[in-house]
C-alpha cells in the first residue's frame, strides 16, 4: 500500500465517522455512496478493511470502532476504488430479548463483505428517505 492509500484511509477515518456524529446516517450514507472513484490502481479489499480497523480500534472518542463507523468508512472507500459499496444494517432479539443492532458492508452483490458469519439472525432495515 502507498503513502496515498494510507493518507485516504487515515482521512476516511477522521472525516466520515465526524460526519455521523454531526448529521443523520441517512445523510451520512447518501454522502458515502457520492465518493467519487479513483484516477490509477486502488489498494485491495482486504487491505483497506485491514487499514481502517488499524486507524478506528487505536482512535478515540466519535472516531473510535463501531461496526457502523467501519462500514461507513471502507464503503466509501471501496467506492472510490471503483467498487459498488453500500451499508446495511440489521437488527434482532438477543437472548436477553434486548435489541441488537449491526451495520456490515454488501459489496459487488456478496453479503456479508469481508465479514462471514457475523449477519446471522439479523433482519435488514430499510434505508432511510432523504429529504
Amino acid at each position: 500500500m502507498t503513502r496515498r492509500d494510507r493518507a485516504e484511509i487515515v482521512i476516511a477515518c477522521v472525516l466520515l465517522p465526524l460526519a455521523l456524529q454531526l448529521f443523520s446516517a441517512a445523510r451520512a450514507l447518501h454522502w458515502m455512496r457520492r465518493v467519487p472513484p479513483r484516477r490509477g490502481p486502488s489498494p485491495r479489499p482486504e487491505d483497506l478493511a485491514w487499514g481502517v480497523e488499524y486507524v478506528l480500534r487505536r482512535a478515540p472518542g466519535i472516531w473510535h470502532h463501531s461496526c457502523l463507523r467501519r462500514a461507513v468508512v471502507l464503503g466509501a472507500l471501496l467506492r472510490r476504488a471503483g467498487r459498488d459499496a453500500d451499508v446495511v444494517i440489521g437488527v434482532r432479539r438477543a437472548a436477553a430479548g434486548a435489541f441488537e443492532a449491526h451495520a456490515w458492508l454488501r459489496c459487488d452483490g456478496v453479503e456479508p463483505y469481508l465479514e462471514p458469519g457475523a449477519v446471522e439472525g439479523f433482519a435488514t432495515l430499510r434505508p432511510a428517505a432523504l429529504s
